[in-house]
């Protein structure tokens, strides 16, 4: 059977600055038609930065849609000024962070949320970092701090469902595939 489904017909419902909704009516793999919900977002990058100690940076800042405070690992948007993934990152960490790192490593790209967004997002690993003396403002609406963490600490924090944020705990578990896998050293 072919799992495909076919647009017959999209509309616009929202257009905004980081998401547009559309609503798109397909039709289904039996013939039958339905509706999908589909939200477009612009991709994001992130990073596993990993300090001198061996401790990946969290940030914790409140998320409005869940009306929360998380730990999640750095990211954000990928602005029209960013030239790649990678720089969008770098720029990043310079904010969230203030730090640069002497080392970069495209981990992989994946989709945050297949069943309703396109968001992609793009994942590097980077070391050697430098606490940098001309750090970037955060963003107007930003507001967050961060905090250094052991793999043992990161594990130990999800296993206590501390840490709920996809990219975050996927990001944890290629940390620990690496450190398994002989690929980087680990202080745990």
């Amino acid at each position: 059977m072919d799992l495909r489904e076919q647009e017959i017909a999209s509309e616009q419902i929202f257009k905004g600055q980081i998401v547009d909704l559309s609503v798109r009516t397909i039709t289904l793999p039996n013939g039958k038609t339905a509706t999908r919900e589909i939200v477009k977002h612009r991709p994001a990058a992130a990073a596993m930065a990993i300090n001198a100690e061996n401790k990946m940076l969290l940030v914790e800042q409140w998320r409005e849609p869940i009306k929360a405070l998380t730990l999640e690992i750095p990211a954000g948007l990928i602005d029209d000024t960013d030239a790649s993934p990678l720089d969008a990152m770098k720029r990043e960490l310079n904010e969230e962070g203030g730090l640069k790192a002497e080392y970069w490593e495209k981990v992989s790209e994946f989709y945050s949320s297949v069943g309703f967004s396109d968001e992609k997002l793009y994942l590097f690993y980077c070391d050697t970092l430098t606490k940098l003396e001309d750090k970037r403002d955060l963003d107007d609406d930003e507001f967050l701090t961060s905090h250094w963490y052991s793999l043992s600490e990161l594990k130990q924090l999800l296993s206590e469902g501390k840490i709920i944020d996809a990219k975050t705990i996927y990001a944890i578990t290629v940390w620990e595939n690496m450190i398994l896998s002989g690929l980087k050293e680990s202080n745990d």
